[in-house]
């Protein structure tokens, strides 16, 4: 077995990053929605009218591939894009009512899936290991920023 550390964890995490891609796109696509596009509409319902800039920044994206995301998603009718009244050079990203219940049709199949991986789960494991990845999150950010 690997004794590197990080190699344990990219190898870990690129396993369950394809098993979860197997079981959730084939369940997207029934949505009538493709990768990228339920996080958008998941921050868009949180952060309602934010920048373009806003989605990249908080997923880890470039502009660019927020752009492609956005325009499939308001060929869709799912979003819309409005000039920004105080900066005519920014663009405000809203969610349209088909939007609003495509997000809710979204969060049913995130609470199946919840309920389905996560189920084998004993008291606070789940949490600790969601805290436990977090602050390897923030370890990183921090480690970049250096």
């Amino acid at each position: 077995m690997e004794t590197n550390r990080y190699v344990r964890l990219a190898d870990l995490c690129n396993r369950i990053d394809s098993l979860a891609a197997d079981f959730f796109y084939p369940r997207l696509s029934m949505l009538g929605l493709y990768r990228g596009q339920p996080k958008v509409l998941r921050f868009l319902g949180e952060h309602d009218g934010c920048r373009q800039k806003d989605i990249a920044e908080h997923f880890y994206l470039k502009a660019a591939s927020v752009s492609g995301t956005l325009g499939t998603l308001e060929q869709q009718g799912l979003i819309e894009r409005k000039m920004n009244p105080r900066s005519r050079r920014e663009t405000l990203v809203y969610l349209t009512e088909a939007g609003k219940e495509k997000l809710a049709e979204v969060r049913k199949l995130y609470d199946a899936i919840d309920r389905e991986w996560f189920g084998d789960f004993c008291g606070g494991d789940l949490e600790q290991l969601l805290t436990l990845l977090e602050r390897l999150e923030e370890s990183i950010l921090k480690r970049n920023q250096e």
